[in-house]
């Protein structure tokens, strides 16, 4: 359900005040797991201890914590993505203007849109930089929170 699995001693570590979690991201899905464990443990009447170790519990955490999630960040399948080159997407600028690349758009790092005319706008603030670039819509599941809603964000 995370991204991560956490050991049994990490987790006892983390609630003791002795470690951090690695990443917000991380304490977020942790926290969201355990969330949904509780509003599972709420809906069963009577109430009487949850063996989460059960295959069957597990698979019905597993649907309301996806659904949960898809809920509160719901996934675009098709998105705009500025592309600089066959292999390079744009990521954002730097501070000094130098145009940050990546490879992969599908890993949450390329600026994704929803909106054309951002990634037009995007483009078109990149042609003044001297940077050539097209827009492209591909195929790939990014979550809403993912997705770059304005220019700042790239520092453009």
């Amino acid at each position: 359900m995370t991204s991560r699995k956490l050991t049994q001693q990490k987790i006892s570590a983390i609630s003791a005040n002795q470690d951090d979690f690695s990443s917000p991201t991380e304490a977020a899905e942790f926290l969201g797991v355990v969330e949904t464990m509780k509003v599972l443990q709420e809906r069963v009447v009577p109430s009487v201890p949850i063996n989460w170790n059960d295959v069957r519990v597990k698979d019905a955490l597993l649907q309301i914590f996806e659904r949960q999630k898809n809920e509160l960040d719901p996934v675009h399948h098709r998105c705009w993505f500025v592309r600089l080159s066959v292999h390079n997407f744009f990521k954002g600028l730097r501070s000094d203007g130098s145009v940050i690349t990546t490879l992969n758009y599908y890993r949450d790092e390329a600026a994704a849109f929803t909106n054309y005319e951002l990634a037009s706008e995007v483009a078109e603030k990149l042609k003044q930089h001297g940077v050539a670039s097209k827009i492209e819509m591909l195929t790939c599941d990014r979550r809403q929170s993912t997705l770059t809603v304005a220019l700042e964000e790239l520092g453009l």
